[in-house]
């Protein structure tokens, strides 16, 4: 696979194996928000939820990719990809702290303020703006980045460059 295909294939992975299972978890979060300190909640679950969504972001490493000097539209993702992932974990590391705080403060295991709760809420929310705004920048870039890179693979094909073969359609199958 070229670099080209592997930058989807990476950017294709971030937004379904970590930033959508996220939002699932985040929506729970949400909705347990309703009686924050009741002992019934899956806290645990919860972060080892955002641990598991964290793990799937760290596992792609666009620093890996070796992209030509020449393509500056692969590069410009590239950058912003990487520091989307940077403030992904930043903002699961957020949530894990404002879980684990909720936690302690349910279980009656550590003595924690309301204040302290509301400041981990706030970094969390904080986090998620800044998530937000480089999840755009990536999604633009990737959108214009993908766009091409179907114009070049259409150009191709009209052109008659490729050609289907047995082979190509038998290997398709399995």
């Amino acid at each position: 696979m070229d670099y080209r295909q592997t930058l989807i294939s990476m950017v294709d992975k971030f937004n379904v194996k970590a930033v959508e299972e996220f939002k699932e978890i985040e929506l729970k979060i949400i909705a347990d928000a309703r009686s924050i300190f009741k002992k019934n909640k899956d806290y645990s679950g919860n972060i080892e939820k955002l641990r598991k969504c964290k793990s799937s972001a760290q596992k792609l490493d666009p620093r890996s990719v070796k992209v030509p000097e020449e393509d500056k539209m692969a590069r410009e993702l590239k950058e912003h990809f990487q520091r989307c992932i940077v403030i992904f974990n930043a903002l699961c590391d957020a949530y894990i702290q404002y879980q684990t705080a909720l936690m302690n403060k349910a279980n009656g295991s550590e003595k924690i303020k309301f204040s302290e709760i509301k400041g981990y809420n706030e970094k969390a929310r904080s986090a998620k703006v800044n998530l937000n705004n480089q999840l755009n920048e990536v999604n633009i870039r990737y959108s214009e980045f993908n766009e091409m890179e179907r114009a070049d693979e259409e150009d191709e094909d009209i052109s008659g460059v490729k050609y289907m073969t047995y082979e190509s359609i038998k290997g398709s199958e399995d």
